[in-house]
C-alpha cells in the first residue's frame, strides 16, 4: 500500500472511529499529518482524492468537512449513481474520448514498455486485488486510477498523459459508482489483467483490443445499470474472449 493509500485508509478509519457526521470538521492536514507520522503533501493528496470523491469537502482556508456517512455504503453509491445521472451527458462523451485516447495509449505502451516498466502496473493490479476482495469501493477507485496513470507513463506521450489525466479525475465519482454495481469490481479487474499482459508481452494490438473491451463494457454499464437504458448493446460474446482466461500477475 503507497503512502497516500494508507493516509485515504487511515482517514476513512478515523472519521468512522470518531462517529464523525456529515458536516463537522475533519481535523487539520497539519494534525492528520503528525496522528498519521505521514508528510503534509502526502495527506493532503489523501483528502483530495477523497474530495474527488464527494466524502468530503475542502473549504479553501476554511479546513476539510465530512460531506457524507461512510458507514452507509447504500447511500454513498446513491450519492454516486445520482451524480452520474446529473451529468449524464458530460460522462458519456468523457468515456467516449477515453476510448480514442487510452486505446492508443495502451498500443503505444506495449511498443515502449521495458522490462522496469511492468512493476508499476502490477503494483496497482494488487492493489485493485486487495480492494476486490475488501468490496473496498475508494480503495478500488485508486487503483484504477493508478493503473491507468502507470500506462499513459509508459507510453511516454507527456501530452497524451495530461489529457487522459485530466479526463479521469472528472469521472472519479462515476468510477465509484460504477464500481457498486454487482460483480463489476472483478470483472475490472480481469480486464485490466488483460491489458497488462499484452503490455507486458510486447503486442500492441492485443494491448489496444483489450483496452477498448474495457473501456467498451464500462460504458455499457453506465449506460444500462446507472442511467437505466435498456437498449444499449450488450458486449458481444466474442468481446471477453481471452479475458477470463488470463491469469493475474500477483
Amino acid at each position: 500500500m503507497s503512502r497516500r493509500d494508507n493516509a485515504m485508509a487511515r482517514v476513512r478509519e478515523l472519521i468512522v472511529r470518531q462517529d464523525l457526521k456529515a458536516g463537522e470538521r475533519l481535523p487539520s492536514e497539519r494534525q492528520l499529518a503528525v496522528r498519521f507520522r505521514l508528510s503534509r503533501s502526502t495527506v493532503r493528496e489523501a483528502l483530495q482524492f477523497l474530495a474527488a470523491l464527494n466524502l468530503v469537502e475542502i473549504r479553501r482556508g476554511g479546513g476539510c468537512f465530512l460531506c457524507a456517512d461512510l458507514r452507509e455504503a447504500e447511500g454513498l453509491h446513491a450519492g454516486w449513481v445520482h451524480w452520474v445521472k446529473q451529468h449524464r451527458a458530460r460522462v458519456l462523451e468523457t468515456l467516449e474520448v477515453r476510448l480514442c485516447c487510452e486505446v492508443f495509449a495502451a498500443e503505444l505502451a506495449a511498443r515502449r514498455a521495458r522490462p522496469a516498466d511492468s512493476a508499476r502496473l502490477v503494483e496497482a493490479l494488487r492493489e485493485m486485488k486487495a480492494a476486490s476482495d475488501n468490496q473496498d469501493t475508494p480503495a478500488f477507485v485508486q487503483s484504477d486510477v493508478d493503473f491507468h496513470a502507470a500506462l499513459m507513463n509508459i507510453a511516454g506521450n507527456g501530452t497524451l498523459q495530461e489529457l487522459v489525466d485530466a479526463l479521469g479525475k472528472t469521472l472519479i465519482p462515476e468510477r465509484a459508482a460504477i464500481a457498486g454495481i454487482s460483480g463489476r469490481i472483478a470483472q475490472s479487474f480481469r480486464e485490466h489483467c488483460a491489458i497488462y499482459h499484452a503490455v507486458q508481452q510486447g503486442d500492441a494490438q492485443a494491448a489496444a483490443v483489450a483496452m477498448q473491451r474495457h473501456l467498451e463494457s464500462v460504458r455499457h454499464d453506465v449506460l444500462v445499470h446507472l442511467l437505466g437504458d435498456i437498449d444499449a448493446a450488450s458486449p458481444t460474446a466474442d468481446s471477453w474472449d481471452g479475458i477470463s482466461g488470463q491469469q493475474e500477475p500477483i
